[in-house]
Parts: C-alpha cells; sequence; structure tokens
C-alpha cells in the first residue's frame, strides 16, 4: 500500500528559521560635509530638526549651527513682514532677489536690525530667538508671581515696565524697582512725606546703559524727575516742579529733556529741563552744578482743552528735527458714540544752547466713525454706536482702545511734516468677557487682559494680508502652570478664586508678560483705582508670563 503524502498545510510543520537582515553597514552621513548636512537640516521640519540633536555629538553641533537658525528665523518672523511692503513681492530683478536672502548686506530686517547688528558687540542666539518668537505665536509661557503687598491695607500701585525691569510705584511714595527674572526688589526709593503719587511714566533713552529715567506726577499739581542706576542700584533726583494751582495731575509722558503732562481739569503743559544757558564764565563749578540742580524746568507751552474726555494717552517722539508731543483722546461724537482724537505739537530743535525749542505746528484729528456720511448720500442702516473706551494705549502710528462689549478698536496714525490723519477704527473681536487693559508696540503688537478670569491674548495688528480676520491675528495665551492657586487649594476652589482676581494693569517686552492682579477682596463700587486710595483685606500680586 502506497504511503499518502504529507500535507503541506500540516499545523505540525516548524516555522523556517530565516537570518535576520542586520542593518546596513554602509554609512552615507560620515562622508559628507558639514556644509552639506547644514542644508539638508535647513530643509527639514522643526520637528524633525530638533530630534537630530540626540543622533550625535556631529549632528548636535550641526543642529545648533547659528546661521541655520538665523536663516529659518528670518524665514517665518522677517520675509513675511518683508513682503508686506508694497513693490517688494513682485520684484523680479537681482537686486530684488538679493533682498529676500537673509544672509544678503541688502536684506531688509525692519525691527530686527538690532538683533542682526547689535550694539553691544554680542552675537544674538538665533535658537533662542527663534524659540520666543515661537513660542509667543502660540501662546506658550511659563507663568511666576511676585507679591508685592501683603494681606492687610493693600495701596493702590501703578506699575511700569522698561528695560527689562519693573517698576512699581505705590500712593505711600515707594518706588521700588524688580528684577524679574529674580523676582526680588533691586532697590528701593522712598520720596518724601506729603508727596501723593498720581501717576508716572518712564524715560527708556538710556535703558541700555543701564539708567532709566522717571518722572513722578502728584496731587497737588507739581512733578519730579529721577535718575535710576539699576546696575549701582542707585538712584538721584534731578528735578522737583512746585506744586501747582492747575489742579492734580493725570498723566505723564518722559523722553530727557522733555516732560509732558495733563491735569484732571485738562491743562496741556509741556516743558525742558534745558532752560537756557544764563551762567557767567567766572562762577566756580560748584556754584554752577548747584545752580543747574536748582534751575527749575522751562515751560515751552500750555493749552486748555474743554472736549478731550478720559481715558487719554500721553507721548513724546524724538526725530533728528523734530520734537512731537502727543495727545490721544476721547472726544463724544453725540450722533454715533464716541471717537478718539490726537493732537501733536511739533517743536524745533534748539539751535544753541542759549534758545529753546520753538513751537513751529500744532495739528489736529479725529477718527471719522461709521455712522458719518456726506449730505448728498443716504445714511447707513442701523449704525452701530462705538461704545466709551475704558482704556487707550498710544505706541505711534497705532491707537488701541478698549471697550466694555469684551472689543477692542484699532486706528491707524499718520503724521507727516504737513499733515495728521486717523483712520476709521477696526473692530478687533476674540475677549468672552469685559477687557481690563490693553497695550501696544510701536511696532504693532499689543497685549490684552481680561478684567476677570484668566483670559489674556497677544495680538499681532501690523497691516496684514487681505482676507485676515481680527479673530487670525490673536492667540489666547496658554500657561504651562498658572501658579495662582494656594497650597492645599483643590481645582474647583482654586478656579473660584481666579474668577474673583481683578486685573488692573498689563504691561510687556520682548519676553515676558506682567500682569498687576489684586485678589482676597470683594470688589465694588470702592475698587483701587491709580489716583489715591487703598482696599482693605486685599493682595496684590504682579504675574509674569515668562516666554523664554
Amino acid at each position: 500500500m502506497a504511503k499518502r503524502r504529507r500535507s503541506s498545510a500540516c499545523s505540525n510543520d516548524l516555522p523556517i528559521n530565516k537570518k535576520p537582515r542586520g542593518p546596513s553597514k554602509c554609512d552615507y552621513l560620515s562622508n559628507l560635509s558639514s556644509e552639506l548636512l547644514v542644508r539638508i537640516l535647513h530643509n527639514l521640519p522643526i520637528e524633525t530638526l530638533l530630534c537630530c540633536h540626540s543622533v550625535s555629538r556631529r549632528f548636535y553641533t550641526l543642529s545648533n549651527d547659528s546661521q541655520l537658525w538665523k536663516s529659518l528665523y528670518y524665514a517665518r518672523f522677517v520675509l513675511p513682514r518683508v513682503l508686506r511692503i508694497p513693490g517688494i513681492k513682485n520684484g523680479g530683478t537681482k537686486e530684488h532677489d538679493e533682498m529676500l536672502r537673509f544672509s544678503s548686506r541688502r536684506s531688509r530686517w525692519l525691527d530686527d536690525e538690532s538683533l542682526r547688528n547689535r550694539m553691544d558687540g554680542k552675537e544674538t542666539n538665533w535658537k533662542r530667538q527663534y524659540k520666543l518668537r515661537h513660542n509667543w505665536a502660540r501662546g506658550a509661557c511659563e507663568v511666576k508671581q511676585i507679591d508685592i503687598a501683603a494681606k492687610g491695607r493693600v495701596p493702590s500701585m501703578m506699575v511700569r515696565l522698561a528695560g527689562g525691569v519693573l517698576l512699581t510705584l505705590s500712593v505711600d511714595g515707594e518706588l521700588s524697582a524688580w528684577g524679574l527674572k529674580e523676582r526680588k526688589p533691586i532697590m528701593r526709593l522712598k520720596l518724601e512725606d506729603g508727596w501723593m503719587p498720581t501717576c508716572f511714566a518712564i524715560d527708556e533713552q538710556e535703558g541700555d546703559k543701564g539708567r532709566l529715567g522717571v518722572v513722578v506726577g502728584f496731587k497737588d499739581g507739581g512733578w519730579g524727575t529721577w535718575v535710576l542706576d539699576i546696575e549701582k542700584k542707585s538712584s538721584s533726583h534731578v528735578h522737583r516742579h512746585p506744586p501747582s494751582s492747575n489742579g492734580t495731575l493725570s498723566a505723564v509722558a518722559y523722553a530727557s529733556p522733555y516732560v509732558l503732562s495733563i491735569t484732571k481739569d485738562q491743562l496741556l503743559s509741556f516743558y525742558t529741563l534745558t532752560p537756557p544757558s544764563s551762567t557767567e564764565d567766572s562762577e566756580d563749578n560748584s556754584k554752577v552744578e548747584q545752580k543747574e540742580r536748582l534751575t527749575r524746568p522751562y515751560l515751552l507751552t500750555s493749552l486748555k482743552s474743554h472736549s478731550s474726555w478720559p481715558p487719554l494717552s500721553l507721548s513724546i517722539r524724538l526725530t533728528p528735527t523734530t520734537i512731537i508731543a502727543s495727545i490721544a483722546y476721547t472726544l463724544p461724537t453725540y450722533l454715533s458714540g464716541y471717537t478718539i482724537s490726537i493732537q501733536e505739537l511739533h517743536f524745533s530743535h534748539s539751535s544753541s544752547p542759549s534758545s529753546v525749542p520753538i513751537l513751529t505746528a500744532s495739528r489736529l484729528t479725529s477718527s471719522v466713525p461709521h455712522g458719518f456720511h456726506p449730505l448728498n448720500s443716504s445714511p447707513p442702516s442701523n449704525p452701530t454706536p462705538l461704545p466709551r473706551p475704558t482704556t487707550i494705549s498710544y505706541a505711534h502710528p497705532y491707537i488701541l482702545a478698549t471697550h466694555p462689549d469684551n472689543t477692542l478698536s484699532l486706528y491707524l496714525c499718520t503724521s507727516t511734516s504737513t499733515s495728521l490723519s486717523l483712520s476709521p477704527p477696526q473692530k478687533l473681536y476674540g475677549h468672552t468677557s469685559a477687557i481690563s487693559f490693553a497695550s501696544i508696540t510701536a511696532r504693532g503688537k499689543a497685549v490684552s487682559v481680561s478684567e476677570r478670569g484668566g483670559e489674556l491674548r497677544v495680538w499681532e495688528l501690523e497691516p496684514a494680508r487681505s482676507g485676515k480676520g481680527s479673530e487670525e491675528r490673536s492667540v489666547q495665551i496658554v500657561a504651562d502652570d498658572d501658579g495662582c492657586g494656594a497650597e492645599g487649594e483643590t481645582e474647583v476652589e482654586a478656579d473660584v478664586a481666579r474668577e474673583m482676581d481683578k486685573k488692573h494693569w498689563v504691561g510687556f517686552d520682548e519676553e515676558m508678560v506682567i500682569v498687576l492682579k489684586e485678589s482676597g477682596v470683594a470688589h465694588g463700587d470702592g475698587d483701587t483705582t491709580e489716583d489715591g486710595g487703598a482696599v482693605e483685606g486685599g493682595q496684590q500680586r504682579l504675574v509674569i508670563y515668562d516666554f523664554t
């Protein structure tokens, strides 16, 4: 009897042993030059480029190449702004192509030119700079806090941010400078008894040298200037304008040697700290120094207004040929709510120590609301009145106003040697609750904070390409850790406490956003304001949003 053939589908068949294929012994990368590898890395996505850090020491060095990250920084953050310049995008010539290459001497870096050609002689860490701008674009940051007023009787606090230093001024007359990295006070200055501050401003012209100018306005109508040397932790009192019967100062601006102030009764005054020289050569140096120290500021001009409503913002701009003092304020239209007006005073520079700047022009303009129309045209249907702004931030050429209906309005100011104009308001949406404060820079970057809760938004308001809505131009800051909950506090309790916190001020620089927060009190009609007073049982903190 013939034997049956073994079935090939038998379950007892042993698997065929295959020799595993080993890794390829061909090294395709070691023989490549570093220059070629850098060019390859340049075309990789950022996530893949960061993964190359852990491949080898050589790849770690190459993936951290300064020129590599400089090119990536230019392509993502500088070039899109350059292409918005009229006539740049549709070039085609050789010179045009060189302007769009980051390594070309003809390349445009706009506001980032200071990173490429630093005055301090240091080299820019382009990878760190890319990470910083990337975190800003995503709204990712780390949150820390500084307790500036313990629980109890909390005095009203005013805050300014300048030169990487945070300055706080209480109505009790204590001026403090805080280091943001260390979260500790660098120096403190106690003003004389009886001087009740109502406003103050910072001059950053010598900020790169570690010196800040400070002007403080007082309730008695006077003001004083100081120079803070942050590196030496010292201060000097420069000028003191005597009290005035014109009333309490509500706002000041400072750009040495010029001071701009306005009272609550809308009296605008512009001073210089270098009056005409009248000292004789026979006087010795000690007498000259004493006389200069005691010399009163010289009033250049003053204006009385009957239509400038608060809120308002003061500004001083110094150009090679002109000194421009500006005031942006609220103006009722009586037909379509409120609008924004701006007035500029142009002065020529003094030609000699014995002369003073001369007023050459005064210009005034207002933004025309959408409800206005020519007489020969029909009015728009159901025009929406613009509500009165709650705060105004002015950094030429931008004016940013906040409104109680959870919106902001952006105005563009165009100022030339012969004209001054203000664009119609552009509505900005994104906040889901009332906005407490907003701040904007001359580059069009802004930060706004809600009065309650923790909603903080970053805005890129530079003129964008057509079709980009306001919602796409802002991003909500998402903190890794808000650091606001007390120890042992549940998540629900922390959320309730966060909703009860009230934000009074927001400021920012290239690396951080600072918010002044008041907590632990039931807010009502007796809320603290910047012009004085105190709140019983409260606590004030500075919340630092660090994007580094």
